[in-house]
């Protein structure tokens, strides 16, 4: 259902679903870090050693946004 709009006018959804994960999202996102699929090629990227840099640059998004997922999931390389 909707739900109010973001800053830059994007429309804002929130499901009434008890078992979502997420409670409020967009249809559409412009950043492609938030995206599911990219965080998931990310955390596997990071398994597989690939470095921030490579990771950023093959994904098209920022070398922040893929240390910051990083972080959020806790990925440690087993060396």
């Amino acid at each position: 259902m909707k739900y109010g709009r973001q800053v830059n006018g994007e429309q804002r959804y929130r499901c009434n679903n008890l078992s979502c994960k997420r409670k409020i999202f967009l249809v559409q996102y412009h950043d492609k870090g938030r995206l599911a699929e990219v965080k998931r090629q990310i955390v596997e990227k990071a398994l597989n050693g690939s470095g921030i840099r490579d990771t950023a640059r093959v994904l098209g998004i920022s070398p922040t946004t893929v240390i910051t997922t990083l972080k959020k999931k806790r990925v440690r390389s087993t060396r």
